[in-house]
């Protein structure tokens, strides 16, 4: 009886060391395999350019607006932007005409599209479901464009700069990350597939309260693509309520900082930057030149992967021709050997 015991416990014990070695195996190979996958998307990321994009004043469903507002600033500058931004509301009049139309005008360019959707309802609104039936018309007409195929993909950022004052869905952290997931949701229903669609959070950078950091309205990684966000550099310009010239440095590091601990595995854009040239001292063309000099420079060493200049005079005078005559410094900047270009079949594979 002690020899059949002792056989047994023998066979125990050469059984757990077995599957401990067996254990250590696979748990090797699985951190092998790990980092591998993290070494081919670091390649990838290094092989892939920082990404230039537009926003234009006029509508980009007309090709005279593509011509003039977009190719135009490729030639003069002698590279060309990848993404082209753009806004359309939740609840617009005629979605089946107002998406396929620009964005298949944009895709036929070479341009991919940045879509902000906003909306004038309360994020409580949108996420109990009050704009379902036109949400619906949206996702049915993306989902109609995006069915065609041949890498057409855009990037879809809802309710943009929500963390600050200034629209109706503003500055409710939790119905926020409803509103964006009920959003998703009827995407989904649509039957859009996750190749064709990038979703975008895109807070702004600055809060004026820290119960409204960007970090408190984040709906988590698996509802998130692409993390970005937008920062100007308002100077002294006249609709400024706080007068400073702010530096590269004050406009982006401490935002990029913070999005890389909240989502350090998501590319991170710049939505939309600009400067004005309204300085202290009055308007200084060269003053903003070498803003956006700086910028892009500081910008292409920062790890982000597109930047998206605000190239319309609205609260300020952001586009690079304002003030008599194009910005130079601008066409300096995008020089970089950094910046390059991807088609859009191209980009709907890297990112």
């Amino acid at each position: 009886m002690d020899k059949v015991r002792l056989a047994l416990m023998m066979l125990i014990l050469l059984g757990s060391i077995f599957a401990n070695k067996n254990l250590a195996v696979a748990d090797a190979s699985k951190q092998l395999e790990n980092l591998k996958l993290k070494q081919v998307r670091n390649q990838t990321a290094s092989k892939t350019p920082v990404l230039l994009g537009l926003y234009a004043p006029d509508y980009l469903g007309n090709q005279s607006t593509i011509d003039s507002q977009l190719r135009q600033v490729d030639q003069w500058v002698g590279k060309r932007h990848s993404i082209a931004g753009l806004f359309l509301d939740i609840e617009d009049s005629n979605p089946a005409y107002n998406i396929p139309v620009p964005l298949e005008q944009l895709k036929h360019n070479g341009y991919t599209a940045f879509i902000n959707l906003k909306s004038t309802r309360s994020a409580a609104q949108i996420a109990r479901g009050d704009v379902d039936s036109s949400l619906q018309k949206v996702a049915k007409a993306y989902a109609d464009w995006a069915k065609k195929g041949e890498g057409r993909m855009a990037f879809i950022a809802p309710l943009q700069e929500m963390n600050i004052p200034g629209e109706a869905y503003s500055q409710d952290p939790q119905n926020f990350k409803l509103a964006y997931q009920r959003i998703q949701k009827i995407f989904k229903e649509a039957g859009i597939s996750s190749q064709a669609i990038r979703w975008v959070f895109a807070p702004n950078g600055w809060s004026k309260k820290n119960e409204h950091r960007f970090e408190n309205y984040y709906p988590g990684d698996k509802s998130v693509d692409v993390v970005a966000f937008s920062s100007y550099n308002w100077g002294y310009c006249s609709n400024s309520s706080w007068k400073h010239w702010n530096s590269p440095k004050e406009v982006f590091e401490p935002y990029i900082k913070r999005m890389k601990v909240m989502a350090g595995s998501k590319p991170i854009f710049i939505a939309q930057t600009a400067s004005t040239s309204n300085t202290q001292n009055g308007l200084q063309k060269g003053a903003k030149d070498r803003w956006l000099q700086d910028s892009y420079t500081q910008l292409a060493g920062m790890g982000v992967r597109a930047i998206l200049y605000f190239n319309i005079n609205k609260e300020c005078d952001w586009a690079i021709n304002s003030n008599s005559g194009k910005s130079a410094g601008y066409k300096d900047a995008v020089n970089n050997p950094a910046f390059g270009y991807l088609s859009p079949t191209e980009l709907a594979k890297k990112i």
